[in-house]
C-alpha cells in the first residue's frame, strides 16, 4: 500500500516520497461505493497530479470510504483549470442523486474517518479562513475541502457556482467564482468547517482529519507572474523618479 503519511517539513518530500510505488496511469474514473457513507468523496485531477491522486486513493481505500476520481485535461493555465472545480461539483450531484458530495483537491489525504460530515444539516459546509486586508479582518473562503449536500440548497449552490465560469477573466480562480455566486445564494444554508477538515500539512494548528499537500505551489500561474511584473514596474517607476528628482536638485546648484 502506497503511504499515506509524510514528513511536514519540506514540500519536496511529499512528491519524492515512495516515487517508485506511483502509477503511470489512473483509469480516467475510479468509483467504489460500498463503504456505506451518505457522502462520496469526489476529487477531479489532470494528468501531472497522477502521484498526488494516487496517494488520496490509498487513504481513501485504507479508511474504506465512497469516493468517485476523475481525470481532465489541463486547461491552457492552472488559473483556468481550477475553475473545472464547480462543474465537476455540479456533476457528482447530479450523478450520485441520492448521496452528498465531499470534495477534497486532488493533493489531498484522509487520516481519519471525517465524522463531523454526518452532522452537518446546512446545504454546504466550507472552510472561513480570518485574514488581515488592509490592516483589516476578514473572511477568505477556502475551497480546496467542500461537502455539498444533495439537497435543493446544496444543488442551487453548486450550480450557480459553476454558471460563473462564463462571467470570469483569465485570472479567476474557483474560490473567486464562489464570491461571485454569493449574490444568486439567497436561502442556502452554510455550516464553518473545523480547520482540521482543511488543513494545509505546513501551517501551524489541530491535527487533520484531511490534509492537503498544496502541489499547486510548483504549477506556473499567470496571476502571481502579472502581479510580480506590475510590481517590478512600480518600483522601476518610483527609482527613475527619484533619480529625475536628484537631477532637477543638482542642476539647480549653482
Amino acid at each position: 500500500m502506497i503511504s499515506t503519511t509524510y514528513p511536514r517539513n519540506r514540500l519536496d518530500s511529499v512528491t519524492a516520497m515512495q516515487a517508485q510505488e506511483m502509477p503511470e496511469a489512473l483509469p480516467a474514473e475510479v468509483t467504489w461505493l460500498d463503504g456505506g457513507q451518505r457522502y462520496v468523496v469526489c476529487a477531479f485531477y489532470t494528468p501531472n497530479y497522477v502521484e498526488q491522486v494516487s496517494r488520496l486513493k490509498a487513504s481513501l481505500e485504507s479508511l474504506g470510504i465512497n469516493h468517485h476520481l476523475r481525470r481532465y485535461e489541463r486547461r491552457s493555465t492552472w488559473e483556468a483549470t481550477t475553475r473545472l472545480k464547480p462543474g465537476f461539483v455540479a456533476d457528482c450531484l447530479a450523478r450520485f442523486a441520492g448521496q452528498d458530495v465531499l470534495y477534497v483537491d486532488a493533493d489531498a489525504v484522509l487520516h481519519q474517518q471525517p465524522l463531523f460530515f454526518d452532522d452537518v444539516v446546512t446545504d454546504v459546509a466550507l472552510l472561513f479562513a480570518p485574514v488581515m486586508r488592509d490592516r483589516k479582518r476578514s473572511l477568505s473562503i477556502a475551497a480546496g475541502t467542500l461537502y455539498i449536500r444533495n439537497t435543493p440548497g446544496g444543488r442551487r449552490f453548486a450550480e450557480t457556482w459553476a454558471r460563473q465560469d462564463n462571467k470570469s477573466g483569465p485570472l479567476t480562480l474557483d474560490e473567486d467564482m464562489i464570491y461571485m455566486a454569493f449574490p444568486e445564494l439567497e436561502g442556502v444554508t452554510f455550516t464553518a468547517l473545523p480547520r482540521a477538515y482543511s488543513k494545509i500539512f505546513d501551517s501551524d494548528g489541530p491535527v487533520p482529519v484531511i490534509e492537503h499537500f498544496q502541489a499547486s505551489r510548483r504549477q506556473f500561474k499567470l496571476g502571481k507572474l502579472l502581479r510580480k511584473s506590475r510590481r517590478a514596474i512600480i518600483i522601476a517607476v518610483v527609482v527613475l523618479a527619484m533619480i529625475a528628482a536628484t537631477m532637477v536638485v543638482v542642476r539647480a546648484l549653482p
